[in-house]
Parts: C-alpha cells; structure tokens; sequence
C-alpha cells in the first residue's frame, strides 16, 4: 500500500505538470489525458504503439518516485508509529506527492518544488519528534471514534448537602 497514488499526484499538482517531467523522451509524446487514462487503469488503445509505450514507461516512473517518497516517509514515522501506515491521513499523502514531484524534477526543480519538499521533510521531523500527531495510534490504526476517555465514580465527590453551603 501507498501513501499517494499516481491519481493522487496527478489531482495535486496537475496531469500537465506531472506528464511533463514523467515523459524523458525526445519528442515528449505523453500528454495529460494520456497520463491521466493509464493512472486510472483504462485503456490507451486510441494511442498509437509509441504513445502506449512512452505513457508506461512515464507511469512507471511516476510510481517508482512515489515508492521512493514511501521509503522516506516510512524512515521518519518508524521512530513513532508502526510503519507502513494503515490508514493514510491527508498531510501524509500531501507529503509523498510533494517528494515525489521533486524526485521528479530531478535538478531542475524550481524553488517553489523545492521549498514544498523542504516543507515535507520538516513536518516528517516533527511528527517523528512528536510535535505534529497523525492522528492514528502507535500500532498505525486510527482510534475509534468511541474510544473517548471515561470517568466513573461510586459516591460523588461534591454533593450539595455536604458543602456547608458553599454550592
């Protein structure tokens, strides 16, 4: 299980941007709709035998950066949490698409990509450090909603006849 999918990077940032930096051929043939199709497991048949093959193979690229930005994440939560997580919550996500969009760039990336990445690796240091929760429990779960604290008591500890007159 991943903690962003190829969708997920693609709603984030843009088909266009993310078809750009995936396609490292020459002539650049994937397009947005193309990226878009494949990440979505449909069919690519209406492209020609060129086109299908640059769309793999910018696809697979897509993924192997989102793996990679997994490994990273995974890195820092393991101090805390039980990794990989069971249920993903959304700065997660956020945070594997924004290291893998640079991973993308490779070292052409801009400085608005670097400072998201930047950003990512922070807030993984500080949930690793316990500033910033996840919000899920230490074995990766979230807890359940009726998992609130509970107080119970015989004999109550302030009663009316019992303050002098004070309550």
């Amino acid at each position: 299980m991943t903690y962003a999918t190829a969708t997920n990077l693609l709603d984030q940032f843009g088909a266009e941007e993310i078809a750009q930096r995936a396609d490292r051929g020459t002539p650049r043939l994937v397009t947005e709709d193309m990226l878009k199709t494949a990440a979505t497991g449909g069919s690519l048949a209406a492209y020609t035998a060129a086109e299908q093959a640059a769309t793999v193979v910018a696809l697979a690229l897509v993924n192997a950066r989102l793996l990679d930005a997994d490994s990273t994440i995974n890195g820092y939560l393991a101090t805390r949490y039980s990794v990989p997580l069971i249920t993903v919550p959304r700065l997660v996500m956020v945070a594997a698409c924004d290291l893998a969009r640079y991973a993308l760039y490779d070292d052409a990336a801009t400085e608005t990509v670097t400072d998201r990445n930047k950003n990512a690796i922070k807030q993984l240091e500080a949930i690793a450090k316990g500033m910033i929760s996840l919000g899920v429990d230490t074995s990766g779960n979230r807890p359940a909603a009726n998992d609130a604290a509970q107080i119970s008591s015989t004999t109550p500890v302030f009663r009316r006849g019992d303050a002098g007159g004070f309550i």
